[in-house]
């Protein structure tokens, strides 16, 4: 019987010390990425396994990462988590070649998020954990700086200690599709934003006020939106801003659910979309490709996002410096409609 591979007979194999091949078989970040690949390709050959029960017991680890997954209690916000079967592949995707696995725990809501955490952390369910919805003034973050957790977001934070994240250019994202509208022509946009305690709302409602005096316009608050990201709102929305007297000529919306709900309360009140109103969508799935009509939207790719989450734990989880894990990714424009208003509904004043 052939004798069990150990680290020893990769390293004998590949030529490399048995501390340098343990990193790499490990999956640390201070293994250069072709040696890591080369060592692990001789461990494959070699029919190498890690002992998992025994590694557990000796590093004190689990080799779990936690991902917190948002699960709302209301049967009507029948899109929430749509986005998360995606987000999940991503970062399975990006641990797929280290020891780790991922554990997903569903939250209602930011108490029951607390909680979880906490049972994370003094437990030893997991060692790192990866979550989203970042607030301002968030507890979560606050927490596990406290017990000096490792954790990614989904989502960057106004916390004084700098922190692994992914986000979005949401500031950049609502300028460029506000200042784009007013180019056209547009006068009066509305704003459908998610809940204002977010972040990410901050910073929309930010980059549209910013587009929108530089062109020497003044926002107006009647016409900033702001609620769950479902359909409901959006559509909500869309019935509150047609019995305003003066109307909005376009609408940007902060997902493709929101976006949904706005196209079904326009074609419900007999409003024409194209003409009498313009929808710019955000989104990362392309599933507003579908609409009818389909909107213009901002783009970001939901792979590159999630895969992002998974590779800046496990540099997180191997002690990497913030500054290397820290990333905003721009949206890219899909100009689907010409988005220029009807004359006779885009007032100049």
């Amino acid at each position: 019987m052939m004798a069990r591979a150990t680290i020893k007979s990769v390293a004998r194999e590949t030529g490399y010390s048995v501390g340098t091949v343990s990193n790499a078989l490990r999956g640390a970040a201070s293994v250069r990425e072709e040696t890591r690949q080369e060592i692990q390709a001789a461990a494959a050959r070699l029919g190498y396994r890690v002992n998992m029960d025994g590694l557990k017991l000796r590093t004190n680890k689990s080799y779990r990462i936690a991902v917190l997954v948002s699960v709302s209690t209301e049967a009507s916000e029948e899109w929430e988590g749509v986005e998360f079967t995606r987000i999940l592949a991503g970062i399975s995707a990006a641990l797929h070649d280290s020891r780790y696995e991922m554990s997903v725990f569903n939250v209602a809501d930011l108490s029951d998020a607390m909680t979880t955490l906490a049972r994370i952390v003094q437990d030893g369910l997991a060692d790192g954990a990866i979550f989203s919805g970042t607030l301002h003034d968030d507890p979560r973050i606050a927490f596990l700086q406290q017990h000096g957790f490792p954790f990614v977001t989904m989502g960057m934070s106004n916390s004084k200690t700098p922190h692994a994240y992914v986000d979005i250019d949401s500031q950049a994202a609502a300028f460029d599709a506000t200042a784009r509208l007013v180019q056209l022509g547009h006068r009066r946009i509305a704003l459908v934003n998610p809940p204002a305690q977010l972040i990410y709302a901050t910073q929309r409602e930010q980059g549209y006020t910013q587009a929108l005096t530089e062109a020497g316009l003044k926002p107006d608050p009647a016409l900033i939106f702001n609620g769950p990201t479902t359909a409901r709102t959006g559509q909500n929305c869309l019935e509150a801003l047609m019995k305003l007297r003066g109307r909005p000529t376009a609408v940007i919306c902060a997902n493709e659910a929101m976006t949904l709900g706005v196209l079904s309360a326009a074609h419900k009140s007999g409003v024409q979309i194209g003409r009498e109103l313009v929808v710019i969508s955000t989104d990362d799935l392309q599933l507003s490709r579908y609409f009818v009509p389909p909107p213009s939207t901002y783009y970001v790719p939901i792979e590159d996002t999630s895969r992002l989450l998974g590779e800046y734990m496990l540099k997180a989880l191997d002690g990497a410096d913030p500054s290397e894990t820290q990333k905003k990714i721009r949206a890219t424009l899909i100009e689907r409609q010409p988005d220029t208003p009807a004359p006779q509904t885009a007032p100049t004043t």
